[in-house]
């Protein structure tokens, strides 16, 4: 399994490459007003309007950093009535990936209805990083804030 690592606060977390679309420079942003403040801002890329989110802001409510090194990780989310939408994270020091031995890696599961601690935590090579499942990350109230449609029954 390959990892996308990135930083939120002092604490390392990883995203499944088989996740990720592109990885972006930061980009101005669109502001989206009267929007929980996690929700950053809009880009678009080849005709579609993504919604950037701040996973600093969301996990830890402290935003990210303007740093060289903090990306626009575009990410393909599943939501309700199968439709799939583009999801942009804005997150801190995106510079490394990581190969795990799925066997060799020790890992210790924690959920949270909250999104705050959702994922695997995996022990590799002392080091520990969570595993962030995107799919979990974005349960059904968040992506219902981010991609508000009205759904027909």
């Amino acid at each position: 399994m390959l990892l996308l690592l990135f930083t939120i606060g002092e604490e390392r977390y990883g995203v499944e490459a088989t996740q990720v679309q592109e990885v972006w420079p930061l980009l101005p942003l669109k502001p989206v007003h009267r929007t929980p403040d996690y929700i950053v801002g809009l880009i678009s890329s080849r005709g579609e309007i993504i919604p950037v989110v701040d996973i600093s802001k969301l996990y830890v409510n402290k935003p990210a950093s303007n740093l060289i090194s903090t990306r626009i990780i575009l990410i393909k989310v599943g939501g309700l009535n199968g439709e799939e939408h583009t999801l942009g994270i804005l997150a801190e020091h995106v510079t490394d990936t990581i190969k795990i031995d799925e066997l060799a890696a020790k890992s210790f599961s924690i959920k949270s209805k909250y999104g705050t601690l959702v994922g695997e935590e995996l022990l590799v090579d002392d080091q520990l990083i969570q595993k962030i499942n995107i799919d979990e990350l974005i349960q059904n109230d968040l992506y219902e804030q981010i991609f508000c449609h009205n759904y027909e029954s």
